[in-house]
């Protein structure tokens, strides 16, 4: 490509600029970001513009830039949104651990074992293989011989055990923790 010069320059600038963010903006579909994008890729224009070798038409090299970084800017802004949206979807994570704490947690959670052990013979049995070793229902009830409606009938029973008894304990280790 022939040597640009700041006036050359300008006016490529001038002549393509509104339509190059169109073509920005129907990929982002935000005409500030359009505006960046299409600004970004002047700036690398020109930072560039001895090295650069345009095989066919400047317009249609400078649409694939666009193009490029439009969609590069989609990929980082769906990144970005990933992160929030796993950010704020994750459980609240509290560094408070005191002594007192740590006892809490570790009573609850034996209390919590206390109450599957407490489970009548079969629900605990298959609770346990389907928690504990991670066995789907299938599984299970190949294992055990029986039907994967029984396993199925087991597991609701012993949650709803679980549930009863264990909601008790989160919401006085709750109080206890205020």
């Amino acid at each position: 490509m022939k040597k640009i010069d700041q006036q050359t320059f300008n006016a490529i600038f001038n002549k393509h600029y509104e339509q190059l963010v169109r073509v920005a903006y129907t990929l982002v579909s935000d005409l500030d970001v359009a505006e960046d994008v299409v600004q970004e890729v002047f700036v690398n224009f020109w930072e560039r513009r001895d090295s650069i070798k345009i095989e066919k038409t400047l317009l249609g090299y400078l649409k694939k830039a666009v193009i490029f970084r439009s969609i590069d800017y989609l990929r980082k802004a769906k990144k970005l949104n990933e992160l929030i949206l796993t950010k704020e979807h994750a459980p609240l994570q509290l560094s408070l651990k005191t002594p007192e704490t740590e006892l809490l947690s570790k009573e609850n959670m034996d209390l919590i074992y206390q109450k599957i052990e407490a489970l009548p013979g079969k629900s605990k049995l298959i609770f346990k293989l389907n928690r504990f070793e991670h066995l789907s229902y299938a599984e299970i009830a190949v294992q055990l011989e029986m039907s994967v409606k029984t396993v199925e009938y087991h597991m609701s029973r012993a949650l709803e055990t679980l549930r009863k008894s264990v909601f008790g304990l989160l919401v006085l280790a709750y109080f206890q923790n205020i």
